[in-house]
C-alpha cells in the first residue's frame, strides 16, 4: 500500500529535478548568449596587448612541462607636467614584467572566445562621437592562431558602464562588459603571480628540504584523507636514524607553503649581494618536481622556482618565520616556543599579581559614596561587617 507521505516525496523529488535541469540550462544559455567577436580557445591565442596613452599591456602566452602560462609587460608612459610655455621633457617609461596569477587566467577565458553583448547598428557621425570612438586612444588586439581581432575602445554606456567598441576589422559597432578590460588597465596589481608552487600540499608525495649540504626527505601518508594524512621523516643512509612520523615538520610545511611572493625584481632591481638560505623541492608523481629556493639580502626575502619563472621578493616576516626555524627542522628538534606570547597573569595577591602589571585593565576607582574596601553593591554609609579575629 502506498503511504500519502512517498506520493508527496516522490512529487517533491521530481519538482526538485526539474528546477535544477531549468536552472542549470539557463546557466548553459547565458554563457552562450551574445555576439561572437573572437571565436578562439584559451589554446588558441597567443599574445594580447591593451594600449592607452599612457599603459601599454603585453600578455604572452607560453607553455612549458609546468603547464600553460602567462607572461606580462607593463609599460607605464608618464610625462611630467610642465609651466606654460616650456618644453615637456621625454616621456619616461617604466617597464614591469612579472608572470601572471589565476586571475590572468581569467582574463584570457574572458576574451577567447569574446562575445559582445549586442551590436549597435544605423551608427551615424553623431552616434560615433557619443560612443567616444571618433578618435579612440586606447585599443585591445587579440592575436591567435593565424588571426587577428582589435577592438577600438570607446567610452562607457550610460548607467550599466558597460563600454562602447568597435571591431577594426568588420568595421561594426558594439556593446561589451568593461569588466573584461578592467583587469589588463589595472595589470600592475591585479595579475602578478602570488604563489610559489603549483602544488598544494594535499597533492604532494614526498619533500626534500636542504641547506648548507645537509638534506632530509619526508613523505606523506593517507594524503587522500586531510583528517588522517601524516609526515614521515626518511632517515638518512647510515645516520643511524630510523624513519618516523614527524609532526614537527608537517606543521613546519604549512607554515612554509603560505609564505608569497610580494612583487616580481627586475632585472635592474635584482641585489647583488644576494646568500642562497635553504631549498625546497616538492614532488608528485608524474610531475616534474618543483625547487624553491629561497635567498636572502639583508633583512629581506627572495625565491625563485620552476613555477615563478623568475626572481621574487618574498613577504619578509612570513619568510623569515619559515626560515628561522629551518635549522631545527633538518635536525629534529621541536622549534622554541614564540617568545611574544604575553606573560602570563599571576593570582591576585601573588607577586606582580596586579592586573595593571600583567597586561589587563587598571582596577576601577571606588564608586561615588564608597570607602576604598567598600564590596560592590554595598549601599553608602554603611561599612561591611568586621572580620571574625583569628582563630574563632
Amino acid at each position: 500500500m502506498i503511504r500519502p507521505w512517498m506520493v508527496y516525496g516522490v512529487v517533491l523529488a521530481l519538482g526538485l529535478g526539474a528546477s535544477w535541469r531549468h536552472y542549470t540550462a539557463g546557466e548553459e544559455a547565458a554563457e552562450k548568449e551574445g555576439i561572437v567577436l573572437v571565436d578562439a580557445t584559451r589554446d588558441d591565442v597567443t599574445k594580447i596587448i591593451y594600449a592607452a596613452p599612457e599603459l601599454e599591456v603585453a600578455y604572452e602566452l607560453s607553455k612549458d612541462a609546468t603547464g600553460a602560462w602567462g607572461w606580462v609587460t607593463v609599460t607605464d608612459k608618464k610625462q611630467k607636467k610642465v609651466k606654460e610655455g616650456e618644453t615637456p621633457p621625454p616621456i619616461e617609461a617604466k617597464i614591469t614584467a612579472f608572470k601572471a596569477g589565476s586571475a590572468g587566467n581569467k582574463v584570457v577565458e574572458g576574451l577567447a572566445p569574446l562575445y559582445a553583448m549586442r551590436e549597435l547598428v544605423g551608427v551615424d557621425d553623431s552616434k560615433i562621437e557619443s560612443f567616444g570612438l571618433t578618435n579612440p586612444d586606447t585599443t585591445l588586439t587579440i592575436l591567435t592562431t593565424g588571426r587577428t581581432a582589435t577592438l577600438e575602445l570607446g567610452g562607457e554606456t550610460y548607467g550599466a558602464k558597460d563600454r562602447y567598441v568597435r571591431h577594426r576589422e568588420s568595421s561594426k559597432y558594439y556593446v561589451v562588459d568593461d569588466e573584461l578590460f578592467k583587469p589588463l588597465k589595472f595589470a600592475a596589481t591585479r595579475l602578478p603571480e602570488r604563489g610559489l608552487t603549483s602544488f598544494a600540499i594535499e597533492a604532494l608525495d614526498s619533500v626534500t628540504l636542504g641547506k648548507g649540504g645537509k638534506m632530509v626527505e619526508w613523505k606523506q601518508h593517507n594524503k587522500e584523507d586531510r583528517n588522517a594524512d601524516w609526515w614521515e621523516r626518511i632517515a638518512a643512509a647510515g645516520s643511524g636514524e630510523v624513519d618516523k612520523k614527524d609532526e614537527t615538520f608537517a606543521n613546519w610545511l604549512e607554515k612554509a607553503m603560505k609564505v608569497k611572493s610580494q612583487s616580481y625584481v627586475q632585472e635592474a632591481e635584482r641585489p647583488a649581494d644576494l646568500q642562497p638560505s635553504f631549498d625546497l623541492t616538492y614532488r608528485v608523481q608524474g610531475k616534474p618536481d618543483e625547487t624553491i629556493r629561497f635567498q636572502t639580502s639583508g633583512e629581506d626575502w627572495y625565491a625563485a622556482s620552476e613555477f615563478t619563472h623568475g626572481l621574487v621578493k618574498l613577504t619578509r616576516s612570513a619568510a623569515r618565520d619559515a626560515g628561522d626555524e629551518v635549522d631545527d627542522i633538518l635536525e629534529g628538534r621541536e622549534p622554541p616556543p614564540d617568545e611574544k606570547k604575553p606573560p602570563a597573569m599571576a593570582p591576585p595577591g601573588a607577586p606582580g599579581g596586579d592586573a595593571s602589571e600583567a597586561g589587563g585593565p587598571p582596577p576601577r576607582p571606588p564608586m561615588p559614596g564608597m570607602s576604598p574596601g567598600m564590596p560592590p553593591g554595598m549601599p553608602p554609609g554603611m561599612r561591611p561587617p568586621p572580620s571574625a579575629p583569628a582563630g574563632k
